[in-house]
């Protein structure tokens, strides 16, 4: 009996000791864990195997110790095996991967510029966001939104961030029957019912039945739909939608939590790009140097666009120098349809400065954009048409004038502007009619008077409203010209338009 007792005492005192060496290895894989840099390496799935089994058994030891009375000597033995095992395991080698690059996600059709890699570490944040149910990816068409989101779908399933994405088309007119059947095919799903609304129905069941993370990628969203039509189910963190656009407004109007910005290449990184395309470096054109500086010209005309710098250089790989300059030639006249978009308040200055500033630009020789009233911004917001004389313009002068903030329409055309100024590199040229920088900067007389009535009309924590008083700092911090009167100012601008177009 006395042996016994010694006996079973030995295991006792051996099962106490490794399990502190357990709980002492189980801190430092977690240390190890936290101390990973999870945005270059993926810790390996055995370490988190291992610390869960480890956590499972420092319970049993626990629950054994209050049963310490009970003839369960047997069962300790059984654990201590189980214990000193899980010790001699806890040597990870190697404890973590490298996490491959977006080229790998994409098969190689993404180029790992520090660009690109800078938006994919903001998706990736905003995905295991728990506050973001929706997010937005926005910019110019042809700028890889849609590369890039695929290849975040295979990064975060690696990841096991996801662990089911599911991917579908949007464009101009959204088709919600179109985009059931992208994503029954994904789910291998066969429908019973033939209405938009019971194919929904059996969607969203189906994802709800699913035990598991769910990242759903709807691309190329130009107008408001609702995801829970075509049978998504928002406002959960186990299914997140991210959503392609080309701009912040289309973003905010599907009631996105995070917007992410997806910038043009830089002029470095067009050129990169440009070379692998265009065969630039081959030894046929290493000796022509005339030809390297019109090929960069081509380059930079391509806006720092993925897809007409890989058309454009793959269209001229081993082409004779001719037919680069006839491309150069067509670039720079084709890039922008109109050269001048003019952004005013009809009510205040349509028949005075605007009109004539309009009527003397077009003189000089300018392609203008100038809305005469006849119906592009109609409802709440500008219209698509008014988005796109934006975009196409190469210039954008801001008559701000007493009453301009009044005008939703107006704001909204400001926020787009400043926006392609950041994204298109457009120049933008504020004037300031008969008002002060300072009013409208620090939202005093007429400015602040109805930015309080958006407020009122809105919300105060309204994300549009915000982003119009942002823009209206934003302008008043751009170098402008205050309004004189007489024809002088119309003499700079054209001045100013003519150096701009000759560059």
């Amino acid at each position: 009996m006395v042996a016994a007792v010694d006996w079973s005492g030995k295991v006792f005192k051996e099962v106490e000791i490794e399990n502190k060496n357990l709980i002492l290895n189980r801190d430092t894989v977690l240390r190890k864990v936290d101390a990973t840099d999870h945005k270059t390496q993926k810790v390996n799935d055995v370490v988190f195997e291992w610390l869960k089994e480890s956590e499972i058994l420092i319970q049993e030891v626990e629950n054994l110790m209050l049963q310490a009375r009970s003839p369960i000597w047997n069962d300790f033995r059984e654990l201590l095996e189980k214990i000193t095992e899980m010790n001699v395991k806890c040597k990870f080698e190697p404890f973590s991967t490298p996490i491959p690059s977006l080229e790998h996600f994409s098969s190689g059709n993404i180029v790992c510029f520090n660009s690109r890699e800078k938006t994919s570490d903001q998706l990736l944040m905003a995905l295991q966001d728990d506050n973001c149910s929706m997010i937005g990816l926005y910019g110019r068409q042809g700028s890889g939104k849609t590369l890039l989101a695929k290849a975040m779908g295979e990064k975060v399933k690696y990841l096991k961030i996801f662990q089911e994405v599911l991917f579908a088309t949007a464009s101009q007119n959204p088709n919600i029957r179109k985009m059931q059947d992208e994503i029954a095919d994904l789910l291998n799903l066969k429908f019973d019912k033939n209405s938009d609304a019971g194919r929904a129905r059996r969607i969203h069941s189906t994802i709800e039945s699913m035990n598991c993370s769910i990242l759903v990628i709807f691309d190329d969203v130009r107008v408001k739909f609702d995801p829970e039509d075509v049978g998504i189910p928002c406002n959960s963190n186990r299914c997140k939608v991210l959503l392609t656009a080309c701009s912040q407004q289309d973003c905010d109007s599907m009631y996105t939590q995070k917007d992410i910005q997806l910038d043009p290449l830089s002029k470095e990184e067009s050129w990169t790009l440009f070379q692998k395309h265009s065969g630039i470096h081959d030894e046929e054109y290493s000796a022509s140097f005339d030809l390297l500086n019109v090929a960069r010209e081509v380059a930079f005309e391509c806006e720092g666009l993925p897809r007409t710098i890989k058309y454009v250089g793959s269209s001229l790989r081993s082409k004779p120098i001719e037919e680069w300059e006839t491309t150069l030639d067509s670039l720079k006249h084709s890039m922008a349809k109109w050269q001048i978009f003019l952004s005013f308040r009809g009510e205040d200055t349509r028949h005075t400065f605007t009109g004539s500033l309009y009527q003397a630009l077009c003189q000089g020789g300018f392609k203008t954009f100038m809305d005469d009233g006849g119906g592009l911004n109609t409802g709440d917001q500008i219209s698509p048409s008014l988005v796109n004389a934006i975009e196409a313009s190469r210039l954008s002068i801001i008559v701000l004038s007493e009453n301009y903030a009044n005008s939703t329409w107006c704001l909204d055309e400001l926020v787009k502007i400043l926006e392609c100024n950041k994204l298109k590199k457009q120049l933008v040229w504020p004037i300031f009619y008969k008002v002060e920088p300072s009013d409208i900067r620090h939202m005093r007389k007429s400015y602040g008077k109805d930015m309080v009535q958006h407020e009122n009309t809105f919300g105060i924590n309204s994300k549009r409203v915000q982003k119009w008083k942002s823009a209206l700092v934003e302008v008043c911090n751009l170098s402008g010209k205050p309004y004189t009167t007489g024809y002088v100012i119309y003499f700079q601008i054209l001045l100013f338009a003519l150096f701009y177009n000759n560059q």
